[in-house]
Formats: structure tokens, C-alpha cells, sequence
């Protein structure tokens, strides 16, 4: 083969690799906006979810809702970085701090169960300690019992709401728990479905009981939700 046609080969070879290893580097920045709404936080972390298929359950604190308010955070994310809790960790930590404003309520993040978790600081009826049998009933059975476990150890009302895209009838084993903290049992439980489940957590009626919903994950732009976030 003449010398010049294997310079040739050669090149080209070099320039297909330069632009295959260039897919690998995409990256995306993203802007994510809510705009003057009520609860301002948990309009921001259904728009996470449904756009990278993170699992982030919000717990909304007693007392009064939060007040309108806007958020606005840019982040960059590949397909490579979309799974990773490091990069999931910060553009929480991040969001969080844009809450803002002295009527605004504080928030943490905390990480159990497989799921990112923002809790109001001064706490919430799932950090309650519970204790429960094991046993093998319909899910809904189980969340309903949950609930009613959570109510009598808290002595908070806490009642199970809509279920989005979860089968109530699909049999799970909940093996038998010993003064756990509710959130983590139920992060648990939600998390050895076919799919992952998530969670709001939210004040309702004159009387302000909580209304818990469970929910599947859904990302909406394309593809399945990534892994749990490591521990």
C-alpha cells in the first residue's frame, strides 16, 4: 500500500476517534426557573425530578405554607454526571440556598433509603421512631398502616393521599422494624418496587394534618430515572 494512502487511513482513523470521544463530553447547561408561585422549593423539586429522574421527596414544615417566591439555579450536567450523587448533591445544597427571605421556611437535605430528602429544620412527623411487624400485604395496605403507625407514636395526623403511578394492589414484604425512624422505612419500602417511588409530605385543611403522597419517578425528558445515590 503506497505511503500516502496509509497517511490517509491514518488521519482519518485519528479524526473519527477525536469526534466519537467528543459525544462522550456533551454537557448541558440548565436553567431551571419557577416564577412567583406558591411553595417555590417544591415547584423547583418536581422540575428536578422529571427532568433528570432524580428520586427527592419534600416534606413540607407545620405551620403555614411557604409564601410565593422565585427560584432560579443554573447547572451543568453530561449523561455521565446525571448519575452522579456528588454532582446531585450540590445542585440540592445549592437550591436550597437560594430559599430566601425572613418569611421563607429553612430546609435540610438529607440522604436515607435511596432517596434525597428535603425536611423542614424543625422537623417533621416522618423522623418519627416507629415499630412494625413483618409482614406481606397489599402496598397500599402497608402505607396505610405506616400512616396510621406514624399518627399514633407522633401524635400528628398523618393520612395517605394520592398514589401516582403506583399498583396499591402489587403484594410487598416489609420486614419487621424496631423503632426506626419513619422516613427511612418508608424510603425503604418505596425503593424495592419495580420502580422508585418518592414522596410529598404536606399540611391540609383547618385542622393541619399531613397528607402524604407517594409517587413513581418519572423523568420526563427521555430515558429512566438514574440509581439511587450511594450512600
Amino acid at each position: 500500500m503506497p505511503l500516502s494512502i496509509m497517511k490517509s487511513g491514518i488521519r482519518a482513523a485519528m479524526l473519527l476517534s477525536v469526534c466519537l470521544a467528543g459525544r462522550t463530553v456533551w454537557s448541558e447547561e440548565v436553567q431551571l426557573s419557577v416564577q412567583d408561585v406558591p411553595q417555590p422549593l417544591a415547584a423547583a423539586v418536581k422540575q428536578l425530578e422529571t427532568r433528570e429522574g432524580w428520586g427527592i421527596t419534600y416534606e413540607e414544615p407545620p405551620g403555614q405554607p411557604s409564601p410565593k417566591g422565585s427560584i432560579l439555579l443554573t447547572y451543568t450536567v453530561t449523561d455521565a454526571t446525571r448519575t452522579d450523587s456528588k454532582l446531585q448533591e450540590e445542585v440540592l445544597t445549592r437550591l436550597l440556598a437560594r430559599q430566601a427571605g425572613k418569611d421563607a421556611p429553612r430546609f435540610r437535605l438529607v440522604q436515607a433509603g435511596g432517596l434525597w430528602h428535603i425536611t423542614p429544620e424543625q422537623g417533621s412527623p416522618l423522623e418519627t421512631p416507629i415499630t412494625l411487624p413483618r409482614q406481606e400485604r397489599p402496598l397500599g395496605e402497608v402505607l396505610q398502616r405506616l400512616c396510621a403507625e406514624v399518627t399514633k407514636q407522633s401524635g400528628t395526623q398523618v393520612e395517605l393521599g394520592k398514589t401516582t403511578g403506583l399498583r396499591l394492589e402489587t403484594r410487598v414484604t416489609l420486614e419487621a422494624v424496631t423503632r426506626e425512624p419513619a422516613r427511612v422505612v418508608l424510603a425503604r419500602l418505596l425503593n424495592t418496587l419495580p420502580q422508585r417511588a418518592a414522596w410529598t409530605l404536606r399540611t391540609q385543611g383547618p385542622e393541619r394534618k399531613f397528607v402524604l403522597s407517594p409517587h413513581r419517578i418519572f423523568r420526563l425528558t427521555g430515558g429512566t430515572p438514574g440509581p439511587a445515590p450511594s450512600k
